[in-house]
């Protein structure tokens, strides 16, 4: 380097593309973290069917010991599908809706879906349709981050920390698995297993 002056380091680089400093801030990195919460939400519904399923509480709601051992493996095999088969639908979705409302707006609908999946299944009564249709619905929201999240980012990204940037979104799907398992502890621990409607607090 001329007159000895080395040259700041980008730790987050794998090479210099030339790229100007000012697209380096703290605008690029919340976004980037923004759009990268999203790949939570899987990680988060993995989690928390999971300590719902656990509960006493929640498998009175279904009246889940009426059934043979058959019928209750098939039900926990349905309720969890319900939300895969519904994500293959919500990614198909993403692809339409990106390009003709936006990432932002393609965030907000997806996430209106997921809540409304999530309401659907909370106040699902004694009715294991209900159950179904929540966790369909959910899906149609969570299929969506996988195209919105990554894509968003990959546009916004700068070539020389495109990947890295990325590779946030993976990483908050586990993020949102160690949340979700917490989560499950905690209600555990703190509210028990014999409380009316447990399994919605946790």
């Amino acid at each position: 380097m001329a007159g000895g002056v080395k040259k700041p380091v980008n730790i987050f680089k794998l090479k210099d593309l030339n790229e100007p400093k000012g697209v380096f801030n703290w605008r690029l990195w919340f976004a980037v973290c923004s759009f990268g919460l999203l790949g939570a939400a899987r990680g988060v519904d993995e989690g928390l069917i999971n300590g719902a399923f656990n509960s006493k509480v929640f498998q009175a709601s279904i009246d889940y010991a009426s059934y043979s051992k058959t019928e209750q493996a098939n039900i926990k095999a349905n309720v969890s599908a319900m939300v895969q088969i519904g994500s293959v639908g919500g990614a198909l979705i993403a692809f339409l809706v990106c390009d003709r409302i936006g990432r932002v707006w393609a965030t907000r609908q997806l996430c209106l879906l997921w809540i409304l999946g999530i309401a659907i299944f909370m106040g699902h009564g004694n009715s294991l349709g209900a159950v179904y249709a929540g966790r369909f619905v959910a899906g149609l929201g969570v299929g969506q981050t996988p195209v919105v999240g990554p894509v968003y980012i990959a546009e916004i990204a700068p070539a020389s920390v495109r990947g890295l940037c990325t590779c946030i979104f993976t990483g908050c799907v586990y993020l949102g698995i160690v949340l979700a398992y917490f989560t499950n502890y905690g209600a555990q621990v703190n509210i028990g297993d014999t409380t009316p409607n447990r399994w919605k607090k946790g």
